[in-house]
C-alpha cells in the first residue's frame, strides 16, 4: 500500500509539474519568460501534437513523445493519461474544486453540500463503450489523413486544454490587467503597465471556449474521467496498448473483502469489484484504487502469470438478453448519431476545403500565389495572411489544431481564434488580424511555439525576410488623392522600407503618395494597421499561398531621388580661383 501512495505522489507531482510549465505560457501576459522557455517547454510532450509535428517535418524525432508514450502503454499502460496530459490534470482539478462544498464546515450540511457529497464522490463501474471510443478514434484518423486538423482540436485533449487557456484565461487577464493599470493611471500609479496590443478575442470564441469548459467540468464532476474513455482518440488509441500492456493492475482475489472502496474512488470506472476485474484499456494508472484499499488486495501484475479462470456464474437466460438488448441499442444509436454528424462535418468541410484547394490550384497555374481565403470578400485586393513559418496555406491549414498557445504567445497579439474566417473545417484556427495590430519586425514567438508543425520554428534573422504577403495600394482611396492632404503614415511604419513616398500632383502642393515596392513587402501589416482610412483600407495586404524570400531594400531601388531632381532644376554658380572666399 505504501508503494502505491509513493508512485500516486510520484504521479501527481508529474501531471502538475508539466501542467504548470504548459499553463505559465497562457498566463505569461507580458511575455517576460526565457527565451528558451518558449521553444523548450512541456509542450514538446503532447502525444498528438507530437505526431502531427513528425508528419509535417517528416523527422522522427519530433515525434519523440507520439513513440515514448507508445512504448511506456506497451509496458505499463495509459501512463500519458495521467502523467502527461494536461487537460486530465484540468479534469482532475475541476473534481476537486466540485468536491469542496461537501467538505467545507460552511457548506456541507447545506442542500448544495449535500448534493455535492451525493452526486460527486461515488463511482461506479461502468462498462467500455468500445463502440463509440472507435468512432471517435475513426474521425480522429481521418481528420489526420486528409488534413482536418481543426476539426481533430475540438476532440483531442491538449488543444481542448489550449482554447480554454488561451480564448479564456490569457484574453481575460490581459483585459482586466488593462483595465487595472488604466484605473491606478487615474491615481497617479503607474506600476502595472498595459499589455501590449489587444488581448481581447471575439464573443464567440470565448462563448464555445466556455462551453468546453462547463462540458467538461460537468462532466469530470459526475463521472470523473468520462471524457477520457468516451470521446478523447488519445485514449482510445493507448487502451489498445494498455489491454495487453506487460504490467497491469489486477485483484488478489484471496485478500479482497468486496469493500467496495476501490471501485467508489476510480475516477476512469475500470474497477469491478463484483467480478473483481480491472479494465486496463480504461485505467490511467491513477493509483486512487490501490493507495486506498485496506487489504492491499490491489497489485501489479505481469501479463506472464497465470490468471485465475472465470468463476461461471448462472445467470437466467431471459435476463440475459433482456441486458444485452438495453446494452447494445444505445451503443447503436450512438454509434449511428456520432458517425451522421462526423459525416455531416466531414462533408461540409470538405465542401469548404475543397473549393478553396481550386482557387489554389488556379492561382498557382496563373502564377498569382494568392491565398484563397478572405476577411474582406468585397475587396479584391484582400487576402488571409498565414503566420510567418507555416510555410504555405495548405501546410497551416492541414496541421494547426486550434490550440491556441500561438495567440497566448504572440506580442502583437494579432492571432485571434477564428469561427468562419477559415471555413467550417479551420473552427478556432488562428487568424491574422491587422485591424488590432501588426506582426513585429522581431518577433517570432509563434513559430517557437507551435507543437504541430502547422507554424515550424524560424530565426529572427529569416524571419525579417519571410514574405508572407504582400501590401496592395489604390491610391483612389488614399487621403492624399480624395482630400489633397499629406500622410505618409504607412512609408513611416513600414520596417522594411518597402514603402517609398513619391511627388504626386502639382508639385507647388508638395504630395507626396505611397508606391509599393512588392518584391520588398514581407506583408507585416503595419501598413494596413497604420492607414486612418475607413471603412476600406487604402492599403491591405494580400497574403501568399505559398511563402517566399523577401528582396532586401536597397538605395538604387528608389524611384524618387530628390537629390538628382535639384541637380537638374539648379546648377551650383561657378567660382573664381583667385577668389579665397565666395562672399
Amino acid at each position: 500500500m505504501k508503494k502505491f501512495k509513493i508512485l500516486k505522489i510520484l504521479r501527481v507531482a508529474c501531471s502538475l509539474i508539466i501542467f504548470c510549465m504548459i499553463s505559465m505560457q497562457f498566463l505569461d501576459v507580458y511575455h517576460t519568460l526565457p527565451k528558451p522557455y518558449y521553444r523548450y517547454n512541456a509542450i514538446g510532450a503532447m502525444f498528438v501534437p507530437s505526431l502531427l509535428k513528425m508528419l509535417a517535418t517528416t523527422s522522427i524525432a519530433a515525434g519523440s513523445a507520439f513513440f515514448t508514450f507508445v512504448i511506456l502503454s506497451i509496458f505499463f499502460g495509459r501512463t500519458y493519461c495521467s502523467f502527461a496530459c494536461p487537460f486530465g490534470t484540468l479534469m482532475d482539478i475541476l473534481r476537486r474544486v466540485s468536491q469542496f462544498p461537501a467538505k467545507s464546515k460552511l457548506l456541507k450540511n447545506t442542500k448544495f453540500g449535500k448534493f455535492c457529497k451525493k452526486n460527486f464522490f461515488t463511482q461506479k463501474f461502468h462498462k467500455s463503450r468500445n463502440v463509440v471510443r472507435g468512432a471517435f478514434l475513426a474521425f480522429a484518423t481521418l481528420a489526420i489523413i486528409f488534413g482536418y486538423g481543426a476539426l481533430l482540436g475540438l476532440i483531442e485533449p491538449y488543444s481542448l486544454y489550449g482554447k480554454i487557456m488561451g480564448c479564456t484565461v490569457h484574453s481575460t487577464e490581459g483585459i482586466v490587467v488593462d483595465k487595472l493599470g488604466s484605473i491606478l493611471a487615474g491615481f497617479g500609479v503607474y506600476s502595472v503597465p498595459p499589455v501590449s496590443g489587444h488581448p481581447e478575442v471575439s464573443l464567440a470564441s470565448f462563448g464555445l471556449a466556455i462551453l468546453i469548459l462547463i462540458g467538461i467540468w460537468l462532466a469530470s464532476a459526475f463521472r470523473g474521467r468520462l471524457y477520457c474513455n468516451t470521446i478523447c482518440p488519445v485514449g482510445a488509441f493507448l487502451g489498445i496498448f494498455s489491454k495487453f500492456s506487460i504490467f497491469k493492475l489486477s485483484f488478489d482475489k484471496s485478500k479482497c473483502v468486496s469493500c467496495g472502496l476501490c471501485e467508489r474512488n476510480c475516477k476512469t470506472e475500470c474497477i469491478d469489484v463484483k467480478n473483481k476485474k480491472i479494465d486496463s484499456s480504461k485505467c490511467v494508472l491513477c493509483f486512487n484504487c490501490a493507495s486506498q484499499c485496506p487489504k492491499s488486495a490491489i497489485k501489479i501484475t505481469t501479463s506472464f502469470a497465470k490468471s485465475e479462470k472465470p468463476i461461471k456464474q448462472e445467470v437466467d437466460k431471459c435476463d440475459t438478453e433482456t441486458n444485452n438488448a438495453s446494452v447494445q441499442s444505445p451503443r447503436r444509436r450512438t454509434l449511428i448519431g456520432g458517425l451522421a454528424t462526423a459525416t455531416a462535418i466531414l462533408c461540409s468541410a470538405a465542401k469548404k476545403d475543397s473549393q478553396a484547394g481550386k482557387k489554389i490550384q488556379r492561382n498557382k497555374s496563373k502564377c498569382k500565389n494568392v491565398s484563397p481565403y478572405s476577411l474582406d470578400p468585397s475587396d479584391p485586393r484582400s487576402a488571409m495572411t498565414t503566420p510567418p513559418g507555416s510555410k504555405s496555406v495548405e501546410n497551416f491549414l492541414e496541421h494547426c489544431t486550434g490550440c491556441q498557445i500561438c495567440t497566448s504567445a504572440c506580442k502583437a497579439h494579432i492571432l485571434k481564434p477564428s469561427i468562419t474566417e477559415w471555413g467550417l473545417s479551420g473552427i478556432m484556427r488562428p487568424f491574422m488580424d491587422y485591424t488590432a495590430g501588426f506582426c513585429l519586425y522581431e518577433c517570432h514567438n509563434c513559430s517557437k511555439v507551435c507543437p504541430t508543425g502547422a507554424i515550424q520554428f524560424i530565426s529572427g534573422k529569416n524571419k525579417r525576410q519571410e514574405k508572407i504577403g504582400t501590401a496592395i495600394f489604390d491610391e483612389n482611396l488614399c487621403v492624399v488623392k480624395t482630400d489633397g492632404t499629406d500622410c505618409a503614415a504607412c512609408g513611416e511604419h513600414c520596417p522594411v522600407q518597402a514603402i517609398e513616398l513619391i511627388p504626386f500632383g502639382d508639385p507647388k502642393n508638395s504630395l507626396y503618395i505611397p508606391h509599393v515596392h512588392k518584391d520588398v513587402c514581407i506583408g507585416c501589416g503595419a501598413c494596413e494597421y497604420i492607414c486612418p482610412v475607413k471603412p476600406k483600407k487604402a492599403i491591405v495586404v494580400r497574403g501568399l499561398a505559398e511563402h517566399k524570400k523577401a528582396t532586401l531594400f536597397d538605395e538604387s531601388m528608389r524611384l524618387f531621388k530628390p537629390q538628382e531632381s535639384a541637380n537638374k532644376e539648379s546648377t551650383p554658380p561657378t567660382q573664381n580661383s583667385d577668389s579665397l572666399f565666395p562672399f
